[in-house]
């Protein structure tokens, strides 16, 4: 069988308190049959996910991939500078992508893939825009108890050292020793420092702001997959965030690397184009379903 075309076009997201957000939109040949955002995780830019959102796209998704602001092609300005919080990705960027991806193929559902934080935060998606399921990879509660053991020594110093020390010197968390995503803003440095030194920060940024009853209106079935040698999204994690999605129906999947022939996979090795023919259709196909599901 031919492969399809696939067609990408950069496209410029608006969210409701004036910020641009950079991002591609993935589609084949043939019509759409639904719509997919890709949420990113922490430091992780948009050009991660394109092997991904074009095998999306191949499979009948029209998939958009983008930057939150102050990352990658959203960051218009030095870091240092950037009044950029955690809070406004997921109150306003995680939102408007949605919003925006709906906005461009009207009628079709909605899916939403959210790696990280990407899934942490996607049950602030306006009620508006009706999603239709939730794949987590990788996507856990940010608290620093919930890590494998391993990681919680470099996760502690991250926090209590290396975050403090860049922001007094550089005035944001440079790429370096410690941190090997994109440069964070100060802001978002802060708010995710709140939710990962303590088990409740993670709620109470939300609260505080009024944004709880979002999550717990939010609905859409939620499947989790994460590997079993993340030291990041570790099962109790994992479970901690599915708790969040109190509303939702949810189950968590342990992506075993020996029932995928590979070696180390990592916080983000589901993602990376290798998972391509062993992992990926086991999202497209959970997706599929419940596709297959509503339309009955």
């Amino acid at each position: 069988m031919a492969r399809l075309a696939l067609t990408e076009r950069k496209t410029a997201i608006r969210t409701r308190d004036g910020r641009t957000l950079a991002g591609h939109v993935f589609t084949s040949a043939r019509a759409p049959h639904a719509v997919m955002v890709i949420n990113p995780a922490m430091g992780y830019t948009q050009g991660f996910y394109r092997p991904f959102a074009r095998a999306a796209a191949a499979r009948g998704w029209a998939a958009l991939i983008y930057d939150y602001r102050g990352q990658g092609g959203s960051a218009d300005r030095p870091p240092a500078r950037d009044p950029a919080r955690m809070l406004d990705w997921a109150r306003h960027d995680i939102p408007a992508a949605a919003a925006h991806i709906c906005a461009l193929h009207p009628g079709l559902p909605l899916d939403v893939a959210g790696h990280g934080a990407g899934g942490q935060f996607a049950g602030l998606i306006a009620p508006r825009v009706r999603v239709r399921a939730l794949a987590l990879i990788s996507s856990a509660g940010p608290y620093w108890g919930l890590h494998a053991p391993s990681m919680r020594a470099l996760t502690w110093g991250f926090w209590r050292f290396y975050g403090p020390a860049a922001l007094t010197v550089r005035g944001y968390v440079p790429r370096g020793a410690m941190w090997k995503g994109a440069p964070l803003p100060p802001g978002v440095w802060r708010d995710w420092r709140q939710c990962g030194v303590s088990r409740d920060g993670f709620r109470d940024l939300f609260a505080e702001h009024g944004l709880d009853a979002r999550w717990r209106a939010f609905s859409a079935p939620v499947r989790a997959w994460t590997p079993d040698d993340d030291p990041i999204a570790t099962p109790e994690g994992v479970r901690w965030l599915l708790e969040r999605y109190e509303r939702a129906p949810s189950d968590m999947k342990i992506v075993r690397r020996a029932d995928l022939g590979r070696g180390r996979i990592g916080h983000d090795g589901l993602l990376r184009e290798p998972m391509a023919s062993v992992f990926w259709p086991q999202i497209f196909t959970w997706l599929t379903r419940r596709h297959a599901r509503a339309a009955a």
